[in-house]
């Protein structure tokens, strides 16, 4: 018998991840705080409540899934449901080629033909999409997001919720990736990135930094 799982967030990345995870899983539908899909059906799974619904009704066993692209809003999320003492695994399609010695944190989700090369590190809630290739000694940090076709070179630590666009590349020989930085689609990276700046272009060039427009705006 199938274990019973609820995935919070409706968007188009909720209901990709419920046609992968329903190979694995009895999908008891979906849970939202948009109150304009309240009791509505996508795509046969009903939406059962808001966040706050499933803090208050639901039993701790359910495995609870969060496969939203926004890194400080999964992050947040995650840990409270941790907190509360629910089951948040992992998923990691079966197509991935992951050596046995890569470490692979709680809540870690990994779409199909990704590569993980020997001795790199995943941690909590990253999230990554189709054919990304990661090379060895590399740290995708905690809450990062990678999006599809990224390639990242050896021996890089990429920080928490760091934010990597479409095609992506990072070179080897970069050393660090900053926490809350945000990499723009095809960007070639070649140099180290400072904590929340904007990259964008070959080579990469920092455009903003985002921590100066919180305080501005």
């Amino acid at each position: 018998m199938k274990e019973k799982a609820i995935i919070i967030g409706a968007g188009t990345y909720g209901q990709v991840y419920a046609e992968y995870l329903k190979e694995d899983y009895k999908i008891l539908g979906f849970v939202d705080d948009d109150l304009k899909l309240k009791d509505k059906v996508i795509n046969g799974y009903k939406i059962l409540g808001n966040i706050e619904w499933l803090f208050n009704n639901c039993e701790r066993t359910i495995n609870v899934f969060v496969p939203i692209g926004n890194n400080k809003i999964r992050v947040s999320l995650l840990t409270k449901l941790e907190q509360q003492g629910f089951n948040i695994p992992s998923y990691i399609h079966p197509t991935v080629n992951m050596h046995n010695s890569v470490k692979v944190g709680k809540a870690v989700y990994v779409l199909p033909a990704c590569n993980f090369m020997p001795l790199s590190i995943i941690e909590d809630y990253v999230m990554i999409s189709m054919g990304v290739n990661v090379a060895h000694h590399t740290i995708l940090g905690k809450g990062s997001f990678y999006s599809q076709g990224n390639n990242v070179g050896a021996s890089i630590n990429i920080k928490e919720n760091a934010y990597s666009g479409i095609g992506v590349t990072i070179m080897t020989g970069v050393k660090e990736i900053g926490a809350n930085s945000l990499l723009g689609a095809s960007a070639v990276i070649i140099r180290d990135v400072p904590d929340y700046a904007v990259v964008v272009g070959n080579p990469g060039k920092i455009i903003k930094y985002t921590n100066l427009i919180e305080q501005i705006g």
